[in-house]
């Protein structure tokens, strides 16, 4: 996929601290940053493709680097989003804790953005991993306390395997819709936070609701929770053990990418 972007990079405020799990202490920011750059990315990037007119925006996990989101977003296109008018991508890289208690993504930006592409009438699909659901909370609050139900009411979300801070009952039932999304290897077990899945699922009923994807031979270790986080992103992680961002949103040769989950959005 061939896209040119416009970056946009600030700083503002975000939701707070909640359920998604704690970190494995041998998983962290590395602390370098995102080092090199395609230039049509940053902290948040835009891209557009040549055409479609709905957008998608995707919320990476906790250590996820912009260049990791884009990759992600950009392989849910070619899979499948892009069969569906998807012609606008957000990438957004993951917070820089795992609760996000530094609020230092630019949803504001961003919002103010879509605005400027949104042609008022198209899909806007809102896909969040891990940590990054509180982030993307943060988007549909601001949204959400400027009374633009109509916009929300385009907005189909799928929580990752994440968690709830930030999201309410008010903007539940604003939604088109609303996925809490876990992942299952008949062998292996569930998703680090698949009982968090399907406590929100009963919560937000009937607006929302838990959805499993099942997928067998992942290679993840049985019982291996956090490898299986990352099933919701790919078919076959890259750790049997835990999650490995860097590599399994960016790598998907003979690791398809998981989109199970929209299909009740199309």
């Amino acid at each position: 996929m061939r896209l040119s972007a416009l970056v946009l990079v600030a700083s503002v405020a975000a939701c707070g601290t909640d359920d998604v799990g704690d970190v494995p202490d041998d998983i962290a920011d590395d602390g370098k940053g995102d080092g090199p750059l395609d230039p049509a990315w940053d902290s948040i990037g835009l891209g557009e493709v040549t055409t479609g007119h709905a957008i998608v925006i995707a919320y990476g996990g906790y250590s996820a680097r912009i260049s990791d989101s884009a990759a992600w977003a950009s392989e849910l296109v070619d899979a499948r989003l892009g069969a569906v008018d998807v012609g606008h991508i957000f990438a957004v890289k993951g917070p820089a804790d795992a609760s996000y208690s530094g609020r230092e993504i630019a949803n504001t930006k961003l919002r103010a953005h879509l605005q400027m592409i949104d042609d008022g009438v198209s899909s806007i699909y809102v896909v969040a991993h891990s940590s990054g659901s509180f982030v993307a909370h943060e988007l549909l609050a601001q949204i959400h306390a400027t009374g633009d139900e109509a916009l929300l009411a385009r907005i189909s979300y799928a929580n990752l395997d994440g968690g709830g801070s930030g999201l309410t009952l008010a903007i539940a039932e604003t939604l088109a819709n609303l996925s809490f999304v876990y992942a299952r290897d008949p062998i292996a077990g569930l998703s680090q936070n698949a009982g968090t899945a399907k406590s929100l699922g009963a919560a937000y009923a009937p607006h929302g609701a838990a959805f499993e994807v099942t997928v067998p031979t992942t290679g993840c270790a049985s019982g291996a929770g956090w490898c299986l986080h990352d099933v919701v992103i790919t078919h076959r992680p890259h750790n049997p053990s835990s999650y490995d961002l860097a590599r399994d949103y960016t790598d998907f040769v003979d690791r398809p990418v998981t989109t199970e989950y929209l299909e009740p959005f199309l």
